[in-house]
């Protein structure tokens, strides 16, 4: 790598700065310990006695006679609203009660606390809108309550929607493909279909199970039935009978819509087989249950309905500055790395036994443009709050009095475009202040040149040697540590040090020109070029360049600094630098010593981050280094939902045998051994681990274990036994009216199935 101009200059520099008490007043060895809290709503539960209310109590409010805002905010959320937070919503009796449920209920589902945005709320009144204005116009009914707005308002928005409105031999068909979370309880791939029955009305959700193929089909779609089953028309399907002829009928027309109309499940063995998919039925039962798996308790309400309810209130008035920019790490590893100034006079600083100690909390999520949250600054148990505690000694507690505190960190990320919002608090005043940025995470060798943005130094560190394996800091690449200067003031003995990355494209490349420039309003007091050398890249076609701007000649006062590249695809970027021979000192570096972009919990970390985007081989090619280094259960479990997720199923059955045989009555290891032989239409040997399952939990049951199970019954033909296994997982739950309604309308006694 080409050594910038006057390097040992910059090294001369930072030596001082890191050694004593200069330009930032380094804490040596400080240590860092990592707290834990949950989010602001579980945090603050946690401080109050629980009680669990006796509903029955407490008298039921007759909700049409509650004012209008209340009513509204009923209707706007009774989709995703639980049934125990129905409960307590009906009991509450005055307007104050009210208003600190709605408050609440938007709080506690906040994926992100202490940031400035709740993304969970901001997306589902965006689901609102475009249900009411989609779904709610030519048909009776507001949006939300058709069956199509209900879906959207639980699942979103679908990866792709087919409109089949005026085919000659179906009615009015919608067929959306959705990609979720399989933490959901819903598979990570489905359809859903809409239909107008009889061609009139609004549209339905469909049911391969209770309707079947047929109830898509108009007049001269049936006749065509009757005339493939009849001998007249040539027969095409794979399937005996009506339904198999049904399947012809919709294959010619749609190749999407004949397999929906069979499973709503791609890969679903059922379907194949040509009888309706009760595996279908069942997930469209977990969807209706999404609001418990997102909100399994009620517990946040009940201190509301009873009045013991600890006020939580938070001031946006504390000072910060922040930086944050993706580098790429010489292991090819993209990171966010964060930097976050403010005064140390509005920290909490407390002592104990001559012992003095600073606390504050850290908080941020990376979003997507789907406005998904792909990772988050974590505490110590995966909480989405970090609360630091930097120990002083008494010198160190007064200098924080009277100077600023530097916190730096980072984040493991994958490429793409992000918004990144970050938050500090204090959170003993609850005083806080938040910053948004729009970070373009780099690639190994892109497909034209780009860039990092420009960073202004107060130090730089030079290791002379980098190594892959060995503990990692904030605002590392490679050899180097950098130390952002979050308030560009300079004094004129010092320099302006430019930290900038240059990504190169495979293939010959000509030196690059830098152009920097120190100007004010007479013109260019400095103007430089140097010439970057594409030689100087590394394995994955990154350059890590850094330059020196002196400033001896330089008078005191505010200027632009303009930093170019040629052929970048980043525009020019202009910072203002201020120059001043008064500039303050000591501002106290807190930072954390993170494991190596080689650790297995980076790339456990990054694998999760892919699989939240859908590029699930992706995430199974980042996640086997961390299985080859360690034997953990958590990367393991990883592992075993990304490969069901890609339907590898006989490699996943390879994988789960031998662990089967080392743990024999694991029940997640059986619970994943039953769902590969159910996708592989192995219902008998389903069957037998479910069974495992249920005899290793025995004598609780569970609805996980027992829809499924019946589901693997159906598919082997016993019916009986499936609504043996129903009937139970209604005892267990009896709010499940998706498997009510396939209990009476598909299993009924005397029934028959669909095939």
């Amino acid at each position: 790598m080409k050594q910038p101009k006057n390097l040992r200059g910059v090294e001369a520099q930072t030596d001082n700065l890191l050694a004593m008490t200069g330009r930032l007043g380094f804490i040596a060895g400080l240590v860092c310990a990592l707290l834990t809290t949950g989010s602001v709503a579980t945090a603050t539960l946690a401080q109050q006695t629980m009680v669990t209310a006796d509903l029955d109590s407490f008298e039921k409010v007759d909700l049409d006679t509650l004012d209008e805002k209340y009513r509204d905010f009923y209707d706007s959320v009774e989709v995703i609203l639980t049934p125990d937070e129905e409960k307590v919503f009906e009991r509450l009796d005055s307007d104050f009660q009210r208003d600190e449920f709605m408050e609440r209920f938007w709080k506690v589902r906040d994926p992100s606390p202490g940031t400035s945005r709740n993304e969970y709320k901001e997306e589902y009144e965006e689901r609102l809108e475009y249900v009411e204005f989609h779904f709610g116009r030519g048909e009776p009914g507001p949006g939300r309550k058709s069956e199509r707005g209900r879906m959207y308002l639980l699942l979103g928005e679908p990866m792709n929607i087919k409109s089949l409105p005026y085919e000659q031999q179906t009615y009015p068909i919608e067929l959306w493909w959705y990609h979720a979370n399989p933490q959901l309880g819903i598979p990570p791939f489905f359809y859903l279909a809409f239909f107008k029955r009889h061609g009139a009305g609004r549209f339905q959700l469909y049911s391969p199970l209770v309707d079947g193929p047929m109830a898509l089909l108009n007049p001269a779609g049936v006749e065509n039935v009757r005339a493939i089953q009849s001998g007249e028309t040539r027969y095409m399907a794979q399937m005996d009978g009506e339904i198999g002829a049904a399947y012809d009928v919709l294959q010619y027309i749609d190749a999407e819509l004949a397999q929906a109309a069979l499973s709503l499940i791609p890969g679903d063995y059922g379907a194949q087989m040509g009888y309706g998919s009760m595996r279908s039925q069942m997930m469209l039962g977990n969807i209706e249950m999404i609001p418990e798996k997102i909100m399994p308790t009620a517990a946040w309400a009940y201190p509301i309905l009873t009045g013991i309810v600890e006020a939580d209130v938070r001031f946006e008035s504390l000072p910060i500055k922040a930086q944050a920019v993706a580098l790429l790490d010489p292991s090819g590893s993209p990171f966010i790395h964060y930097a976050l100034l403010t005064e140390g006079s509005r920290l909490n600083l407390s002592n104990y036994e001559d012992s003095w100690y600073v606390t504050f909390q850290v908080a941020g999520t990376v979003i997507d443009d789907q406005n998904r949250i792909i990772t988050s600054v974590k505490g110590v148990d995966g909480s989405s709050i970090k609360t630091l505690q930097a120990d002083l000694d008494e010198e160190q507690a007064r200098n924080m009095r009277n100077g600023p505190l530097l916190h730096l960190d980072r984040l493991p990320v994958v490429t793409g475009s992000f918004d990144f919002e970050l938050a500090l608090e204090n959170n003993v005043s609850r005083e806080y202040g938040r910053a948004s940025f729009s970070i373009d995470v780099p690639a190994p060798w892109p497909e034209a040149m780009g860039s990092s943005r420009p960073l202004l130094l107060w130090a730089i560190r030079d290791a002379e040697q980098y190594d892959p394996y060995s503990a990692h800091y904030p605002f590392q690449v490679g050899q180097y540590t950098v130390v952002p200067a979050l308030d560009p003031v300079f004094k004129p003995s010092e320099a302006i040090l430019i930290f900038q990355q240059v990504y190169l494209p495979r293939g010959p490349q000509s030196r690059i020109e830098a152009t920097y420039r120190l100007l004010d309003d007479s013109g260019a007091l400095i103007d430089r070029t140097e010439y970057i050398d594409p030689v100087d890249a590394d394995r994955n076609g990154t350059i890590n360049y850094i330059t020196r701007i002196p400033l001896e000649d330089v008078p005191e006062g505010e200027y632009e600094l303009f930093v170019d590249l040629e052929g970048d695809n980043r525009s020019g970027t202009t910072q203002t630098v201020t120059v001043d021979s008064e500039s303050e000192d000591a501002a106290h570096l807190h930072m954390n010593v993170k494991p190596p972009p080689t650790d297995p919990w980076v790339a456990f970390d990054r694998a999760q981050q892919l699989r939240t985007l859908a590029q699930i081989d992706d995430a199974i090619e980042v996640l086997q280094p961390a299985l080859e280094r360690v034997d953990d259960e958590e990367i393991r479990a990883l592992q075993i939902d990304l490969l069901m997720e890609a339907e590898r199923y006989e490699d996943l059955e390879t994988l789960l045998m031998p662990l089967q045989r080392e743990h024999p009555n694991e029940t997640e290891i059986l619970m994943a051994l039953a769902a590969v032989n159910s996708r592989m239409g192995n219902n008998r040997q389903a069957i037998r681990w479910y069974e495992r399952v249920r005899l290793a939990t025995r004598p609780e049951e569970r609805i996980e274990v027992l829809n499924p199970l019946a589901s693997a019954y159906f598919g082997d033909g016993n019916n009986e036994k499936a609504r043996e296994m129903l009937e139970k997982s209604l005892v267990v739950n009896p709010d499940q009216p998706e498997i009510q309604r396939l209990l009476d309308q598909a299993l009924g006694k005397g029934g028959d199935s669909s095939r």
